[in-house]
């Protein structure tokens, strides 16, 4: 399976990532990826950009080359029912509105249970704008087989893509075939990932090949830009 577009990519803006926007999408365009979506941490990253970082991404939309810049934010769950950081304008604006959950220090994630935390994301699933879970399997967020079920099992009813994330797959391998597998069972819409965070990682599908036998190709949202543009309901 060919994979034309990238959809979880970091930029210098969030703080940790090493590469310009520019520098990102040169990469792209050496690579022929059909889109790639600009996902910088939202507010609730300490230090993480403003909000007038994710309004002005209509900036995106006239850059120059074959590969499409879709503008998007990789959310931080803020609150019990689903809340994350940027305002509802900005998130209805946005193409691509991904939502994790990150243990920063003294967040809301950090400071609740992991069955607080489910239960908002499982909330943060039925909002129209959040399209996607990142990395629900992670090695720092330690969920159960059960807890992974529900994440999966709410992915179709909600239109919701669920991650298969290719910067974590390092002593996951055995939780990551456990988590296709409910995808395939559950029919749940997947997205597949780089999670950049310096260019060379953009559109690094290498790592892919250890999973391709588990992945129903059906399910992939993000095989070109024709399924992007379907699924995450995209007007260019």
């Amino acid at each position: 399976m060919k994979l034309l577009t990238d959809l979880h990519i970091h930029t210098i803006a969030s703080g940790h990532a090493y590469s310009s926007v520019t520098e990102i999408v040169q990469r792209a365009n050496q690579l022929n990826l059909e889109a790639i979506a600009i996902t910088d941490h939202g507010p609730g990253l300490p230090d993480g950009p403003h909000v007038y970082h994710f309004e002005n991404q209509r900036r995106f939309f006239n850059i120059p080359g074959k590969c499409l810049v879709l503008s998007g934010v990789e959310e931080d769950l803020a609150g019990p029912n689903g809340e994350v950081f940027l305002p509802e304008n900005v998130l209805n604006f946005l193409e691509i509105v991904l939502v994790g959950f990150h243990p920063y220090p003294n967040c809301w994630v950090k400071i609740n249970s992991k069955r607080a935390v489910i239960k908002s994301l499982l909330k943060a699933m039925e909002k129209p704008y959040i399209k996607g879970v990142t990395h629900p399997v992670n090695d720092w967020f330690d969920l159960s087989s059960d807890e992974i079920k529900q994440i999966v099992k709410n992915a179709l009813p909600t239109s919701t893509a669920v991650e298969l994330n290719l910067s974590k797959t390092i002593g996951l391998e055995d939780k990551l075939f456990e988590f296709l597998d409910l995808v395939g069972e559950y029919n749940a819409p997947l997205m597949i990932n780089s999670d950049a965070h310096i260019l060379h990682e953009v559109g690094d599908f290498k790592v892919l090949d250890k999973f391709i036998h588990k992945i129903v190709p059906e399910n992939v949202v993000n095989k070109n830009y024709n399924s992007v543009k379907s699924f995450f309901g995209i007007n260019r």
